[in-house]
C-alpha cells in the first residue's frame, strides 16, 4: 500500500471532508491571493516542512481528488514537486490535463494553488509531478480559524485612539481576522462595543508597528488572581491592508514554530 495510503486510513474522515469541502472559488477571494514571487515560495517552503497533505484535485470535474505530499521547491529554477499518488489513472488524467488544483492547510489556514505545465518525473526514487512554480497562491484564514494566545515573555501591544490619547492595551491573542485586548479597569472602559477605532498603533515583537482599525465586537471584565479588575475586549480588524496581513500571518507561523520546537 503506498504511504500516503496509509496515512489517508488513519486521518479521520472529518479531516478528508474537511479538505475537501474548503476547495474555493479564488474569483471571491482576490483580497487573499499571494503573488509575490519571494512570499510564494516562502510559504510553499513551510508546507514542504511541516509535511503537510496535499489534496490533488481534477480540474475538470472540481470534485475528485487524491493526497499527495510536497517534495521540493526550487525557487531559483521555478519549480516544484509533488508525490504522485497511487491511483495511476488519475495520475494519467491529470498529466493529460497538464494541470491541477492543490489544496492544503498550514497552522490551520487554507491554502490553495494551481500547478501547471506538469511532467512525470522520478525525484529521490519516487514518482513525482514537476511544475511550474505558480504566479499566485491562495491564502485564505476564516473567523473560525486558528488564533495564536500570545507570548507573557513578549508581549505583543497595541495603543488604541480613543480620542482621548492612546490607551495601552496588551493583546492576549491574534488572527488574521481579529484580536483580544486587555486593558486595566481606569482605562479599559473607554473601549466601547460597536464602536471602530482608526489609528491604532499594534506593536508584533521582532516585526515591527502597525497602523490598524479595529472594531470592538464583545467586551467584558475579568478579575485576576491578585484581585485586580482588567477589562478585555475582543476586536476585529476593519480593512487590514494585506502588507500587514502578511507581518501578522508571518508572527503567528514563528511563535507557533518555537513553542512546537520546544517538545520536539
Amino acid at each position: 500500500m503506498h504511504p500516503l495510503s496509509r496515512r489517508l486510513k488513519q486521518c479521520t474522515f472529518v479531516t478528508i471532508n474537511r479538505m475537501k469541502t474548503e476547495l474555493v472559488d479564488t474569483k471571491d477571494n482576490q483580497r487573499y491571493l499571494v503573488r509575490t514571487r519571494l512570499e510564494v515560495v516562502h510559504l510553499l517552503e513551510n508546507i514542504m516542512a511541516s509535511r503537510a497533505i496535499i489534496a490533488l484535485y481534477d480540474d475538470a470535474s472540481k470534485r475528485n481528488f487524491m493526497l499527495s505530499s510536497l517534495l521540493e521547491v526550487d525557487g531559483s529554477q521555478g519549480v516544484l514537486f509533488l508525490e504522485m499518488g497511487a491511483d495511476q489513472a488519475f495520475n494519467k488524467r491529470l498529466m493529460a490535463a497538464g494541470e491541477m488544483t492543490c489544496v492544503t492547510s498550514l497552522n490551520q489556514i487554507h491554502v490553495q494553488f494551481t500547478a501547471r505545465d506538469l511532467r512525470a518525473v522520478v525525484l529521490d526514487g519516487k514518482n513525482a509531478f514537476r511544475a511550474s512554480l505558480p504566479s499566485e497562491l491562495l491564502r485564505l484564514q476564516r473567523r473560525e480559524s486558528y488564533r495564536l494566545a500570545t507570548s507573557v515573555i513578549h508581549p505583543v501591544q497595541c495603543a488604541i485612539n480613543t480620542g482621548h490619547g492612546l490607551v495601552e492595551t496588551v493583546v492576549v491573542d491574534i488572527s488574521l481576522g481579529g484580536l483580544g485586548l486587555l486593558a486595566y479597569e481606569d482605562v479599559g472602559n473607554l473601549l466601547r462595543r460597536g464602536v471602530v477605532y482608526h489609528g491604532c498603533r499594534l506593536s508584533l515583537p521582532g516585526r515591527g508597528e502597525f497602523a490598524v482599525s479595529l472594531n470592538v465586537c464583545t467586551t467584558f471584565d475579568v478579575a485576576l488572581k491578585n484581585g485586580k479588575q482588567t477589562h478585555r475586549a475582543g476586536c476585529q480588524f476593519i480593512d487590514l491592508p494585506a502588507s500587514i496581513e502578511t507581518e501578522i500571518q508571518r508572527y503567528i507561523i514563528r511563535v507557533d514554530r518555537e513553542r512546537v520546537s520546544r517538545y520536539l
